[in-house]
């Protein structure tokens, strides 16, 4: 699970396409954006909202299983195969799928800094309609997978004795202080530590991340490190902005990783988990 600057990408993707003889598994390509417009070459859409599901006010919970195969069948997936992934939502979309890929088992995840712009800027070929189906074999969700937690398990994992966990709120300040309430509860879960997924951009090159060293200075300025090899649980409000988190962490080499389906969205609307409010908004 990495991402790969655009230009290298393109240039996998030319030698599969022009290979009389494939030595290893052919690449994938998907592409989460909205289906309009040109289609990369060779590139399969998946819809965005096949991949995700919902349960009253809680958001961004995975989908079942029989849904995530409906929206990936035509994709050709396999735990075999190198898949790079694009969107045009500064990786957001495509994170979150990506992560989603993850706890069927599918590890060779790659997002393409810059997304579907950057490989059109790249000179990366189009075409008219999307590519032909490809056979897929049935997914299946991974059970206790090492990529998922739920707000019990946060709670636990933050109590534990030698190496608590770490719990990233990836949300804006606003949210994290309670100022923009997006649930029935404002606040953050207590303990969190408040990082927002921007930070990783660079401000001077709009879509682009800022190089690895950069951010690994800013997470350990906070007292984040995969040396520390703790456990990391993310979130935002719906688990996409904590996808992508997700994805630059495990792409940073922090070994144990978790993300939390549902989020805040889940955390902020149930009255039986504590909740960390600064006093002055306790007290509006």
């Amino acid at each position: 699970m990495i991402f790969t600057e655009a230009n290298p990408v393109k240039l996998i993707f030319d030698t599969a396409h022009n290979a009389h003889k494939a030595d290893s598994p052919s690449p994938v390509l998907l592409d989460i954006s909205p289906p309009e417009g040109v289609a990369l070459r060779g590139a399969h859409w998946v819809e965005f909202n096949q991949i995700v599901a919902s349960r009253g006010d809680t958001v961004g919970l995975v989908a079942p299983i029989d849904d995530l195969n409906q929206a990936l069948a035509h994709t050709g997936v396999h735990k075999n195969r190198p898949i790079f992934i694009v969107d045009d939502s500064q990786g957001l979309s495509a994170a979150r799928l990506a992560w989603t890929l993850a706890l069927c088992g599918i590890e060779q995840t790659h997002l393409i800094d810059g997304g579907r712009a950057a490989l059109l800027a790249a000179g990366f070929e189009t075409q008219s309609k999307p590519a032909e189906p490809e056979a897929t074999p049935r997914l299946k969700l991974i059970e206790a997978s090492p990529h998922l937690c739920t707000a019990e398990m946060i709670r636990q994992g933050m109590q534990e004795a030698e190496r608590p966990w770490i719990v990233l709120d990836t949300r804006s300040e606003a949210e994290y202080l309670g100022l923009d309430q997006r649930s029935r509860h404002a606040g953050h879960v207590p303990g969190a530590i408040h990082f927002d997924w921007q930070r990783c951009f660079d401000p001077t090159n709009p879509g682009f991340l800022l190089p690895d060293a950069v951010i690994l200075a800013a997470l350990a300025a906070q007292g984040i490190t995969p040396q520390a090899n703790q456990t990391l649980a993310v979130y935002c409000q719906s688990h996409r902005r904590s996808s992508l988190m997700f994805m630059i962490l495990k792409h940073l080499g922090f070994s144990s990783v978790r993300g939390y389906p549902g989020a805040w969205s889940d955390w902020g609307n149930r009255d039986d988990l504590p909740i960390a409010l600064p006093q002055a908004q306790q007290s509006a």
